[in-house]
């Protein structure tokens, strides 16, 4: 009995070593999704190429009336620079009543420093 009780300790050890190198190799597949790399995911990175917004956009005009389409477009286009102008505001208002320690206030202003040096025929 202590004999299969050591051996099922054993298994479960290497099915948890096999399922954390499963965790890192997805992990290294899908960079969106857990790699922390800024990269975008497929899914994003195609739902905002314009050639699929165009196609969609014409694939609506040949099966609707154009004009209905194009005032939805207007519609939407509104939308989303009042939803951009209002998210800007929140992040702004945030800034604005965040606590900031001395240290942290020294280096964001060191940090917004930084790009206006490094570009080029500024430095």
């Amino acid at each position: 009995m202590t004999e299969l009780r050591a051996r099922r300790a054993d298994l479960l050890a290497r099915c948890a070593e096999q399922r954390a190198d499963l965790a890192r190799r997805i992990a290294e597949l899908r960079p969106g999704a857990g790699g922390g790399d800024g990269a975008e995911s497929p899914e994003r990175a195609g739902a905002r190429h314009p050639l699929g917004w165009i196609a969609v956009l014409v694939g609506l005009m040949l099966v609707t009336r154009a004009r209905e389409v194009l005032s939805l477009l207007l519609f939407m286009r509104s939308a989303v620079a009042l939803g951009a102008r209002a998210l800007q505001l929140l992040r702004l208002v945030g800034l604005r009543t965040a606590p900031r320690s001395a240290g942290a206030a020294g280096a964001a202003a060191t940090s917004r420093a930084e790009p206006a040096e490094s570009r080029p025929g500024h430095g």
